[in-house]
């Protein structure tokens, strides 16, 4: 599949013919990615549908930095990554991408505010000092404004996915990576937290990438890929 050409400015991320693939114990080599082509401008949201094992986590991994591909070409904001140490990768990841994850991955013994809090314990300037009131105005940006004290387990799961939603975004990321956001929410709850995140999105101009199995969510995108034995296909049908 060939890279969508499109009159737009410079992507935020570009993938050209990547591939991943790791060695097992015996030598083997497994694929993963094959050939994944990809451009993603600020303010687009995308979804990626694909059975367990397709590769789903790995283009995630991928595009958040976390990884690297073995072979193929991949930028960020325009720098390629594979000119980036590893630690230049940790660096533009913590500033520019925002992860959210299906089992949220708060932690437990810490409150809300805490919670939204720690990803600016890696800022600098005034968004470290002033990490407490921009940690609380983002709460209260997801109806969280009169939580801030309350740990995980007062919360209710659509709640705290609003505050793993506001810890994503506390940052001010331009990619956005949601990894089966409403997979352990009911229905009519995790409709209520894509509604949110679409809309904080859509304020900030920030890219969105969805990784899910469910049609419905997928269906909120406006471009819709399918991930298949490592192969990226676009314009992949759902069924709403």
């Amino acid at each position: 599949m060939s890279l969508e050409l499109t009159p737009r400015s410079t992507p935020l991320v570009s993938l050209e013919g990547v591939t991943r693939s790791v060695v097992l114990p015996d030598g083997a080599v497994l694929g993963i990615l094959d050939g994944v082509d990809l451009l993603i401008h600020g303010g687009d949201h995308l979804s990626v549908v694909g059975r367990s094992g397709s590769g789903k986590s790995t283009l995630l991994n991928i595009l958040g930095m976390l990884d690297v591909p073995t072979t193929g070409r991949m930028e960020f904001d325009g720098v390629p990554v594979e000119s980036m140490s590893g630690n230049a990768r940790a660096v533009k990841r913590g500033s520019s991408v925002g992860f959210i994850f299906q089992q949220f991955n708060l932690l437990a013994e810490r409150t809300a505010l805490e919670n939204v809090m720690t990803p600016l314990l890696y800022a600098r300037g005034r968004s470290f000092w002033q990490r407490e009131r921009i940690a609380a105005q983002m709460l209260d940006r997801v109806g969280l404004g009169g939580r801030l004290q309350d740990k995980p387990q007062k919360l209710s799961g659509g709640e705290q996915q609003r505050v793993a939603i506001a810890r994503a975004l506390v940052r001010g990321p331009q990619l956005i990576l949601a990894d089966e956001p409403t997979g352990a929410l009911d229905i009519a709850t995790g409709q209520a937290v894509m509604e949110l995140l679409d809309e904080v999105v859509a304020e900030s101009g920030a890219a969105l990438v969805t990784i899910t199995h469910d049609p419905n969510v997928a269906a909120l995108a406006d471009r819709h890929y399918l991930l298949d034995s490592g192969h990226l296909r676009a314009g992949a049908e759902v069924a709403a």
